[in-house]
């Protein structure tokens, strides 16, 4: 396969999980518009943000991110040495892995609550009522860790296979069922809250029955096997503990500075959690697509020992991924103001609860780039096998996080606790990028400087035009004026419309390959 033909290979992946994962974000938008307008920034939606964090920073460590990069480099390999029988007797094994761990896991949440919330909002415990309602909330919601971790399973089998639409599209089904339990059933529960932790249960059920056809196509069986003696397991283990740690940094430093921030007055969780929410739109969108898309095919290089295909895949990936999310970072932290206004300022959410959620979104933009790029190295370290180097990473990184947001948010409260995740993250993303430099597989710089300057300043001149259009709204009024509608319209459409045209006349290479995609789809 030439170059450009495998680039191309990958932008339909990047398309397909990208659609998915818009409807999946625009859905989850949705979700949130409901849960704020229905719960307000209150006791219950402060519960619900911490209870929903423990499942899902756990379902991240130990499946869907420490698994998954350890799994698919060990599947593809076995795929390309020993055949594919193989590869799927290792993925039913994994699956026996993914589930002892996870069963026994969520058994021990469940009956340790009480100490599982004081580790992650030890604030709370100052609030007999928050604190025992977020108990009650987490031990409903932690069996989701155990669906959420076989779909993660199936995520990395598919992916693996270069199946990418169904584990793309699962997390739509979350937001269905979580909107189910905010809307529908809150008339049966008491607190209503606790509807919502049903709906994510269902949700859960859901995203797991999706795969099922999918996994069938390719012959891959749902019934686990026995692990302890699989020299394959042996060497996912070996890989997973470290991994473990590298993918947990993101995890770990939203652990570290929400603690912080249950120590703060109600509503301080709230804007923390709106601002992270609108932050992995815009990372789940772009960031995780080249991620997703580009690591299959390098975990296949790496194991026929291609490092010169390897080096190009990922260079290709962060580039495609730097096109759209410069312009993306800078826009979200200029326009903050209508983007929270226009979502958020309705029902119990006031114009004051708007204000601090748009200091915060803005320090959680410019971590943004740090973040998608952590996000596209880390799969090259385990293609390479390599777990160590991120591990040490880890423990500076959670280190630099901890101190930055416990100094800022002295001052700027939650606001600084978004300043400290962004240090953390660039810290994470500058180490991760000078150390594989040193790589001798990857040697070559993957970054290509001059693209880099060239989207910071076109995406600077459209960011500049939507803000002059954006001075024409009244964003206190949030979506119920109707010049907001307009100009709001207007600076999102201007500033898409100027940065592709300007890249489009300079003859960028993902602008044009861009442009040949929509036109050749629209063609009958």
């Amino acid at each position: 396969m030439s170059e450009d033909a495998g680039n191309r290979h990958i932008y339909r992946r990047v398309g397909i999980i990208s659609f998915f994962t818009l409807l999946s974000r625009i859905l989850g938008a949705v979700r949130d518009l409901v849960l704020i307008h229905v719960f307000g920034a209150g006791i219950a939606h402060d519960a619900y943000v911490v209870a929903q964090t423990i499942p899902n920073a756990l379902r991240r460590l130990t499946a869907e991110g420490s698994m998954t990069l350890a799994f698919v480099p060990i599947y593809s390999e076995l795929r390309e040495k020993l055949g594919q029988q193989q590869a799927r007797l290792f993925a039913r094994r994994a699956l026996g892995l993914v589930l002892s761990a996870t069963v026994a896991l969520s058994v021990v949440g469940i009956f340790a609550s009480d100490y599982v919330v004081y580790a992650f909002a030890s604030g709370y415990g100052d609030n007999s009522e928050k604190y025992h309602l977020t108990v009650i909330l987490t031990r409903i919601m932690f069996p989701y860790l155990i669906l959420v971790s076989v779909f993660a399973w199936a995520m990395g089998v598919l992916n693996a296979e270069g199946r990418f639409a169904s584990p793309a599209a699962a997390p739509i089904l979350l937001n269905v069922g979580l909107i189910i339990g905010a809307l529908a059933l809150t008339y049966f529960f008491d607190p209503p809250i606790v509807a919502v932790a049903v709906g994510m249960l269902i949700g859960g059920v859901l995203q797991v029955i999706l795969q099922w056809p999918s996994l069938r196509a390719i012959s891959q069986s749902i019934v686990p096997l026995g692990f302890f003696r699989d020299k394959g397991i042996r060497q996912l283990l070996r890989l997973l503990t470290p991994s473990l740690f590298g993918v947990a940094v993101y995890e770990v430093n939203i652990i570290v500075l929400r603690t912080i921030a249950s120590t703060y007055p109600d509503g301080q969780m709230t804007y923390y959690y709106i601002s992270s929410r609108l932050t992995e739109l815009v990372i789940g969108l772009f960031a995780f697509a080249f991620a997703a898309a580009s690591f299959p095919e390098m975990s296949k290089q790496s194991a026929k020992a291609q490092w010169q295909k390897m080096f190009e895949t990922l260079r290709f990936a962060i580039s495609g991924a730097m096109f759209v999310i410069v312009p993306a970072a800078l826009g979200l932290f200029v326009v903050a103001e209508p983007i929270v206004k226009m979502l958020y300022l309705h029902g119990e959410f006031d114009v004051a609860d708007a204000d601090t959620t748009v200091n915060v979104l803005r320090a959680f933009a410019i971590s943004i780039p740090a973040m998608t790029m952590t996000r596209l190295l880390l799969p090259a370290y385990y293609s390479l096998k390599d777990a160590r180097t991120p591990v040490a990473i880890f423990f500076l990184t959670v280190l630099v996080t901890a101190a930055a947001g416990f100094s800022f948010g002295h001052y700027y409260q939650v606001v600084g606790l978004g300043i400290g995740l962004s240090c953390g993250m660039w810290c994470q993303a500058l180490l991760l990028y000078i150390l594989l430099k040193r790589k001798g597989q990857l040697r070559s710089r993957v970054l290509a400087y001059g693209e880099l300057a060239k989207y910071t300043l076109v995406a600077a001149v459209a960011v500049s035009a939507a803000y002059t259009v954006s001075r024409l709204g009244q964003w206190n009024l949030g979506a119920a004026a109707r010049v907001n509608w307009l100009a709001f319209t207007g600076l999102l459409s201007l500033a898409v419309l100027l940065y592709f045209t300007i890249l489009y006349i300079i003859h960028d290479v993902h602008a044009r390959r861009l442009s040949r995609m929509l036109l050749s789809r629209r063609r009958p």
